[in-house]
Formats: C-alpha cells, sequence, structure tokens
C-alpha cells in the first residue's frame, strides 16, 4: 500500500483549520494571528531545518513546498490541541490558560508532555505506512530516533509558552502583540537550539539514539 500524501495534507489543513477556528472564535482574530506565527511558522520552520538543513528524516519523493506546508498547518493543529487538552486538566473552573498565571509554564509544560505521547503512537503507524524515513540511527524505540521526540518536546513546549506569555498582554494593543510575535522568532529558534542540544546531549551520554 503506497502512501497517501495528498489525504495527509488535506487532513493536516482541515485539522488546522478547527483549532483555527475554534481560536478565532474564543480568542479573536489578533491573538490568533500571533498563534499562526508563533506555533506555525516557528515550530515550521525547525522542523524544515530538521528535514532539508539537518536532513534528519525525508518525506520521500516530496518537494520542498509540499513539506512545509503539512508541517506549517500539522504544527499548529498538534500545538492547538495539545494546549487545549492541558488546560481542561489544569485549569479550575472559570480560568484558562491566561487568566490563571500559574499555567503560564504548567500548560506548556504538559501539552509538551502531551504532544510526546501522542507522537509515540503516530511515528511508528507513519513509518510503517512509508510517510516518512528516518535517516539517524536509533537503538530504543521503533526505530526511529530519540532526538524526534526531543523536537516535539522542545517545540510544543516553547510555541504554546510564547503565544500564553504575548496573548496574556491586551495593553499593549493589536500591533505591538503582532510586531512581539515576529520579534520573538529569534529568540525562539535560539532557545529550541539549545534546549535540543543540551537534551541530545545527555541522551547521547546516557548511550541512547
Amino acid at each position: 500500500m503506497r502512501p497517501d500524501f495528498d489525504t495527509l495534507l488535506v487532513t493536516g489543513i482541515g485539522l488546522s483549520m478547527l483549532v483555527l477556528s475554534y481560536w478565532l472564535w474564543r480568542f479573536g482574530p489578533l491573538r490568533t494571528a500571533v498563534f499562526v506565527v508563533l506555533a506555525g511558522v516557528f515550530p515550521a520552520s525547525m522542523d524544515f531545518f530538521s528535514s532539508f538543513a539537518v536532513s534528519n528524516y525525508v518525506y520521500p519523493g516530496q518537494s520542498r513546498p509540499w513539506v512545509f506546508a503539512y508541517i506549517f498547518f500539522g504544527w499548529m493543529a498538534v500545538c492547538g490541541t495539545c494546549l487545549l487538552i492541558a488546560e481542561g486538566v489544569l485549569a479550575e473552573p472559570g480560568d484558562d490558560v491566561l487568566s490563571l498565571p500559574s499555567l503560564r509554564w504548567r500548560a506548556p509544560l504538559l501539552a509538551a508532555v502531551v504532544a510526546v505521547l501522542l507522537d509515540l503512537f503516530i511515528d511508528p503507524i507513519a513509518v510503517a505506512a512509508g510517510y516518512w524515513v528516518w535517516t539517524k540511527p536509533a537503538n530504543v524505540y521503533y526505530e526511529i530516533p530519540l532526538l524526534n521526540f526531543v523536537g516535539w518536546f522542545v517545540l510544543m513546549f516553547l510555541a504554546p509558552l510564547a503565544w500564553i506569555e504575548i496573548s496574556r498582554r491586551p495593553a499593549w494593543g493589536g500591533p505591538r502583540m503582532l510586531l512581539a510575535s515576529l520579534v520573538a522568532l529569534p529568540v525562539l529558534f535560539l532557545a529550541s537550539i539549545a534546549m535540543s542540544l543540551a537534551l541530545n546531549g545527555a541522551i547521547y551520554l546516557a548511550g541512547l539514539q
């Protein structure tokens, strides 16, 4: 059975549209635009770098525009879903991720854990079906390198963390909030690289891949 990349892309876009529609209804157009930057552009750029610049994995036969489109929409769907799950677990009735100060760190952290647990199911199935191929050695989990799960954790921690921090500041006004999300991108890029290097280094020293 050959992988159906067209259906994969359409499904990713459809799920992200559901998430964005909910975001638009609940948080308004400005915070939704900030979410697109932080939960779409940021993780998609890092994932795109992992696929092509570092060549950790490949989508067989797919062009770079296809890959970026899929991961851009896919990350927004994953980030939004996992953050809502984290909020549902942690928030008290009447509170949410933007109003409860204690959720500023706890919700992104739980969202990252939920994302990794989700990928523990997704990745083996996708690899077996031929949707992507890992090019790095692995010795722990279904020949999937642990750097993959590190990447999911880092991206799905930093993206919602940045979104919450910026979205909690309505006094900034629309243009300033959107500008802040763009200015945050290089900071997030550097932070994700530093966190990934630290976590992957610890894993390597433990003899795991």
